[in-house]
């Protein structure tokens, strides 16, 4: 409205001036400007039929923005309600922020009270769990504290690596049993075939010899009698079982052990025998089991230990392999009257028991009454059926006492012996 209003105005004004412009002209009216005259006229007829166009729209616009008033009351009343509303739900929102605020409150009031609470059991379980720490520590403490009783590694180490070596020669042995038995079983096969073969024989010859079987106890009495007893009798010199080469000899000393360990070991002599001797044979068993306990016994000892404790460990070896068992067995066979296989064994036996360094202790001789010293090296049996005989007379001598010389790291002249075995009245 203002719009027209001011463009009315400016309308008025223009055609003012050109009223004004036209008087003028008129009154100062020539043939020069009759034309500008009747120009200004048509301006200012046409400034007023502009006028009057402009005061029709101007009633229109009227009309118009009267009616946009009615519209713009009615949008005003609305947005006072509007504005109402609002007012209304802010401060409802203001209450509910003033509700929130102290639910706020006492929300963060709980939750600090929780807090203090679980920060509280937090506390005691970090004090529970630091006091377990603490013993587990002390726990582990006191397990990998040093044992004062604990036993010494190295002594474990090296007793282990004893036991270990003990256990390989024990396991060689079982071996070398292992394949004697095999060896026996087989011997004991053969001779058992050997046996019934024989049986099958003798079953034919049953009855002959149970007439004969007197015949034969006599012979084999007088065989006894005349054998083995003729040859003891005889001078000690010619008595096979006894040694006397090495009496006075002193070859085993402190300083040559390793010297005396090679006697021991070279067996070339029973070797040589025993090479045409099959394997199933008795007396190449028992050579074989010397054979085996005097290397093992070798290996025991170094040039450093002491003489004494390596000339008895190999003076019991030949004591309990040799003579124990093959000696006594040759004795008892030679007695027996079958004296030809086991002569030439005992031949070969004495000459590696020369060579070694062993003699046999004179003054023993069947028929003689034995004294107290000779107790001390020789196992008495007796015999209490013994008739005519003296008391304390030697009847037999199963083992002679072997001695052997040696001399001391002192220098002092020492003798160890075997045991001998003996028969008196």
């Amino acid at each position: 409205m203002g719009f027209w209003k001011n463009l009315k105005y400016v309308l008025s004004d223009e055609c003012n001036g050109l009223l004004r412009l036209l008087v003028d002209h008129y009154n100062r009216r020539s043939e020069k400007n009759e034309k500008s005259i009747r120009d200004i006229l048509v301006k200012v007829q046409q400034a007023l039929d502009t006028q009057e166009v402009l005061d029709n729209n101007m009633s229109d616009s009227y009309q118009e923005l009267k009616e946009n008033k009615e519209a713009v009351e009615k949008v005003s009343e609305q947005c006072s309600a509007v504005f109402s509303q609002c007012e209304t739900i802010v401060s409802q929102a203001s209450q509910l922020e003033t509700d929130s605020a102290a639910r706020g409150q006492e929300i963060k009031a709980l939750i600090g009270e929780e807090f203090e609470k679980q920060k509280e059991e937090l506390k005691k379980s970090s004090q529970m769990l630091a006091a377990r720490i603490r013993d587990v520590h002390t726990y582990l403490e006191e397990i990998n504290a040093p044992d004062p009783d604990a036993p010494n590694v190295h002594e474990l180490l090296a007793r282990i690596d004893m036991l270990e070596k003990k256990n390989t020669e024990y396991e060689n042995r079982l071996t070398a049993a292992q394949k004697e038995l095999d060896e026996t079983k087989q011997a004991y096969d053969t001779a058992e075939k050997s046996f019934q073969d024989e049986k099958r024989k003798v079953f034919h010859l049953s009855k002959k010899l149970a007439q004969a079987n007197d015949k034969i106890n006599d012979l084999l009495v007088r065989v006894k009698d005349r054998s083995l007893e003729t040859m003891l009798q005889k001078d000690e010199t010619e008595n096979p079982f006894v040694i006397t080469e090495n009496k006075e000899k002193y070859t085993i000393t402190a300083g040559n052990i390793q010297v005396m360990v090679t006697r021991f070991a070279n067996m070339a002599v029973l070797d040589r025998f025993f090479e045409s001797v099959p394997d199933y044979d008795p007396y190449k068993k028992m050579y074989f089991q010397y054979q085996r306990d005097i290397r093992s016994t070798a290996r025991q000892f170094t040039p450093r230990s002491e003489l004494e404790d390596v000339l008895q460990a190999f003076v019991r070896v030949v004591q309990e392999d040799l003579i124990v068992r093959m000696v006594e067995a040759l004795y008892r066979r030679m007695r027996a009257g079958k004296a030809e296989y086991e002569a030439k064994l005992l031949e070969a036996l004495n000459e590696y028991l020369e060579a070694i360094g062993f003699y046999c202790r004179d003054g023993l001789k069947v028929g003689e009454v034995c004294q107290e010293e000779d107790l001390k090296d020789m196992e008495c049996a007796q015999d209490t059926h013994a008739e005519g005989r003296e008391q304390g007379e030697i009847l037999e001598i199963r083992l002679y006492p072997y001695y052997i010389n040696y001399i001391d790291k002192y220098g002092k002249r020492k003798k160890l012996h075997t045991k001998g075995m003996m028969t008196v009245a």
